[in-house]
């Protein structure tokens, strides 16, 4: 009778023993305890059917790549009518008036941000276009080349000829066109008025992935033009000298 006493004290020691071994194993290795606080990060979407996001915050940046509608990225930081955004792509920087905390419905394309055909684009002079299904006239921006319409001198005007004729000859020869809807830099309420850029949009033109403006200042047929958030500054008299 003893031995069986003895014998049933001693498993019942071993069994208290391995319980005791499970409890503290499990409280140990619980991550409920031990995992940090997951800080909230600002995800905006893209709501322009095909947008350039680029290295920079303006329009004569060089242009990383294409987000579609709908794509989700992480918003950074705002600065101006530039937001800072991280993408598929890396880090960079997209025009604010794309971006959107809602997620967009899918709608039918359109032609505000799309690759286009030469035969989409009406050169109307160096800097200015009208492509087609979109109205009225639209601006380039980042640059301003010379006057053709009332030039301010003979010099312009024939500048201005051969600026519009080269920008017809990119246009015409391009592998690839793709053309960018940009907000104007106009008092609020005013875009698409006699009382922003006369009436005119405003957008980006690129051929074969280089801004057309960048190619007109480097042969010498336009100057730079950078305009604030509302208003621009006097067009340069570059030509007149």
């Amino acid at each position: 009778m003893v031995p069986l006493v003895i014998a049933v004290a001693f498993f019942a020691l071993i069994g208290s023993f391995f319980n005791s071994t499970s409890s503290q194993s499990t409280s140990y290795g619980s991550p409920a305890t031990s995992a940090p606080q997951s800080t909230s990060t600002a995800y905006v979407y893209v709501t322009g059917t095909r947008v350039n996001q680029r290295d920079g915050p303006s329009t004569s940046d060089r242009v990383m790549g294409v987000l579609v509608e709908g794509t989700r990225v992480q918003l950074l930081r705002d600065q101006g009518q530039w937001a800072q955004i991280r993408s598929d792509l890396g880090t960079g920087w997209m025009s604010s008036s794309f971006l959107s905390l809602n997620r967009p419905t899918r709608a039918q394309p359109t032609t505000q941000d799309r690759g286009l055909r030469a035969s989409d684009v009406r050169i109307i002079d160096g800097d200015t276009i009208n492509v087609r299904g979109i109205t009225p006239n639209v601006r380039l921006v980042g640059f301003n080349a010379p006057e053709t319409w009332r030039p301010s001198c003979t010099a312009e005007r024939q500048i201005g000829e051969r600026a519009t004729a080269r920008l017809s000859q990119l246009v015409r020869n391009a592998a690839s066109i793709e053309f960018e809807r940009v907000a104007c830099s106009c008092r609020p309420g005013t875009e698409g008025t006699d009382r922003c850029n006369f009436g005119r949009l405003c957008g980006s033109l690129f051929v074969d992935g280089q801004d057309v403006g960048r190619t007109l200042i480097g042969e010498g047929l336009a100057v730079p033009y950078r305009c604030g958030r509302t208003s621009c500054p006097p067009r340069p008299q570059a030509w007149c000298r």
